[in-house]
């Protein structure tokens, strides 16, 4: 446990305010570091507890559509997985203060608990189920958002032995948001992807309420080997769009819609995870079915565009030269001159950390597209899926608001 003297801390001669200033300095460089979203957690954990003392962090990224939990990084890892697994039921069905989705829409996305329970934060669910279990008696948490897009959800804990987080740590916290968020949101479209066999084709679970495997096709038993994010138990991904079934299933809502997932695989390949509650009969009770299977462009394009932080104009540019119209044929295209098309261009590379058109190409190409060549497989289809990769290519593309 941390030393309770400590409260925000700097280094000999140097100003509380100093340090945050050097803090956000050094997360806002390690943003752009071109690391993967776990090594960049990693690394963004270790100077966040210089100056910001706690005793664990749990850091998950969130499919920015749906703000489900896609991959979560816990420092130190909880001994009663079970627990763990419980934080994603609690965030998207049970009543509690400080849900992630609430702080993204507030002023600041940080919140204490102990504050917004009125000093009572035996009143949370979350507090007495999981917090207290694990021997945490302080939460702070802080939503990442870019202002209209939530990339990622992090809270920090403190033991009973240590003080609560003060006003001054919280607003400390909030100022690293933006930093914090950008180092996701890029490590969300970086990193290298392997070349390795995978399934042809989506995969079928059937879970019971305990989140147990009742079945699993061939198929959804490889793709779970891509989704292990190093977590207890099933992978956060999955967790998330169960519960989200869950709570539909015990409410009025209807159940026609398939709450989905997008992550980011450990091959460097984006799936899609869909849920829907399975029918009760005389016989059974009502379980859970999960799809899992490769993404197709069309579905990662909103990612990619958002990660990167292009406007709806910059990513209309994307897309044609990706088809590969010229200046002229793009201007057309859009009903705007060529010497503005040429500063939108200067834009997009300076977003995306290229130098020319085709930078850009080979960027998306290397990333997307280049491993499954690297089989011998066919050309992309009109889609942008690559033929024999998606099955009976099935088009499911409800996604809850």
């Amino acid at each position: 446990m941390l030393d309770p003297t400590r409260l925000i801390v700097s280094t000999a001669g140097v100003s509380v305010g100093d340090a945050v200033r050097q803090t956000r300095r050094e997360l806002g460089m390690l943003a752009h570091a071109g690391l993967d979203s776990f090594e960049y957690r990693a690394q963004a954990v270790g100077k966040l507890r210089k100056v910001l003392p706690f005793d664990a962090s749990w850091w998950w990224t969130t499919d920015p559509s749906s703000a489900f939990f896609t991959s979560g990084v816990f420092d130190p890892l909880p001994e009663n997985h079970a627990i763990c697994g419980g934080l994603h039921t609690n965030e998207f069905v049970e009543p509690d203060y400080n849900k992630f989705r609430v702080l993204a829409r507030r002023p600041g996305q940080v919140g204490v608990l102990s504050a917004a329970t009125g000093g009572q934060p035996e009143r949370s669910n979350r507090y007495q189920s999981m917090l207290v279990p694990l021997g945490y008696e302080h939460e702070l948490r802080l939503a990442l958002s870019d202002g209209s897009t939530c990339w990622g959800a992090l809270a920090l804990l403190r033991g009973s032995d240590a003080p609560d987080f003060s006003p001054a740590e919280a607003r400390a916290l909030a100022s690293f948001a933006q930093s914090l968020a950008v180092g996701l949101r890029i490590g969300l479209v970086l990193g290298a992807v392997s070349i390795d066999c995978t399934p042809n084709g989506p995969g079928l679970l059937i879970l019971n309420d305990d989140l147990e495997i009742l079945s699993a096709t061939s198929n959804a038993e490889r793709w779970l080997t891509e989704l292990h994010d190093g977590s207890p138990g099933l992978p956060d991904a999955i967790r998330s769009v169960v519960s989200y079934v869950r709570c539909m299933r015990d409410s009025d809502a209807s159940q026609d819609s398939m709450p989905r997932a997008r992550v980011r695989g450990t091959s460097g390949r984006w799936l899609v995870i869909y849920a829907s509650s399975t029918r009760a009969t005389s016989t059974q009770v009502a379980n859970t079915a999960v799809i899992i299977e490769e993404a197709k462009p069309s579905e990662i394009a909103p990612i990619i565009v958002q990660a990167y932080g292009l406007s709806d104009g910059e990513a209309k540019i994307t897309r044609l030269i990706l088809q590969g119209l010229s200046t002229k044929q793009i201007a057309a295209e859009l009903y705007m001159s060529a010497y503005t098309v040429q500063d939108h261009l200067k834009s997009i590379f300076e977003r995306v950390g290229v130098g020319s058109r085709r930078e850009l190409v080979a960027r998306i190409f290397d990333q997307y597209y280049w491993p499954r060549f690297g089989f011998g497989e066919h050309a992309p289809e009109a889609d942008g899926a690559i033929a024999g990769l998606h099955g009976s290519r099935h088009v499911l593309n409800a996604t809850p608001t």
